[in-house]
């Protein structure tokens, strides 16, 4: 019988580097995607923002854009299954409860997330169903989650540091900016107007690009509580 002895050593990382990716690297995966495509000339010209001549996908799908859009935002799922779980554990060094339904529902929005991404670009009408729900549930999970933690944090506000009540406090502003901009979504598209295609082009650029700041917020408010996270490595 052999007997092994291991050493471990301490190895600290720092979340709200975590919490950055999360945030810019959609972003940038956005609106490159559209940048590549009007220099191959496969989208069309405008400010998506405002004038909704294309959505987040049809601009990513189109030319090379595809290739660097799966390419940051595969892994950025991964990323974003490990920013929950540190949020998890945040919230309850905050609250001293489990938060495991945020980690779950976060789970599996970057689960429809990697879903997405990986039909983005195919043909026929199962792909383009995956795709459209792929999204949808990627959406409706994050936000859950994120309207979970600001709950969780609402709840020992008295306790927060200044800056992170003000941070709280933009979170939950996105939070009602979301839910007018999916009833707005709604109206429109019960109107048939002529212009609803690219209003809920309009709107879902909005909508991911607040999503993604929820994160750069938590990332200020891990930073500001000098939140940091632990763990052993085998030597």
């Amino acid at each position: 019988m052999i007997n092994q002895s291991f050493k471990y050593q301490e190895a600290i990382i720092r979340p709200h580097h975590i919490a950055w990716i999360v945030c810019l690297v959609p972003i940038i995966a956005a609106h490159a995607a559209y940048f590549i495509g009007l220099w191959q000339g496969v989208a069309n010209e405008c400010v998506p923002y405002f004038e909704g001549c294309t959505s987040i996908s049809r601009a990513a799908r189109n030319g090379d854009a595809i290739f660097l859009f799966r390419g940051l935002m595969m892994p950025t799922a991964a990323f974003l299954v490990i920013f929950w779980y540190l949020q998890c554990v945040w919230l309850k060094e905050l609250t001293n409860k489990s938060h495991n339904i945020i980690f779950v529902l976060g789970t599996i929005g970057a689960v429809f997330l990697i879903l997405y991404a990986d039909f983005l670009g195919t043909e026929g009408d199962f792909y383009n169903f995956m795709r459209r729900y792929g999204i949808t549930f990627y959406f409706a999970m994050t936000i859950l989650a994120q309207m979970l933690s600001i709950r969780s944090l609402q709840k020992v506000k008295d306790t927060l540091d200044r800056k992170i009540k003000r941070y709280l406090s933009i979170q939950f502003v996105l939070i009602g900016i979301y839910w007018i901009l999916g009833i707005t979504n709604v109206v429109i598209k019960a109107t048939s107007v002529s212009w609803a295609d690219q209003s809920e082009n309009i709107i879902e650029w909005h909508f991911a690009l607040y999503m993604s700041f929820f994160f750069g917020l938590t990332a200020m408010m891990w930073k500001r509580s000098g939140f940091k996270f632990q763990f052993r490595v085998n030597r």
